[in-house]
């Protein structure tokens, strides 16, 4: 079953900005998240995310998902 994915318009330690899933106790207000979609994988939304932020990662939460950080000489 697909889920509704976000990404917090406002970046964190690190310059990140973190994906959520619907549901998650952590989601940001609707002002400041945009919408990515319905995945069936937290991979697949993180990696939806870094299209609008090359610096998205997962909630340690509800995306808890360990994907390679984009390499800025690539």
């Amino acid at each position: 079953m697909a889920i509704y994915y976000y990404v917090n318009k406002i970046s964190g330690y690190n310059d990140n900005h973190v994906v959520h899933a619907a549901g998650c106790k952590y989601l940001p207000s609707q002002e400041t998240r945009l919408f990515l979609g319905s995945f069936y994988t937290a991979t697949a939304a993180i990696q939806q995310a870094r299209k609008y932020y090359s610096t998205a990662l997962g909630c340690d939460r509800c995306c808890p998902v360990t994907v390679k950080k984009p390499d800025p000489s690539e």
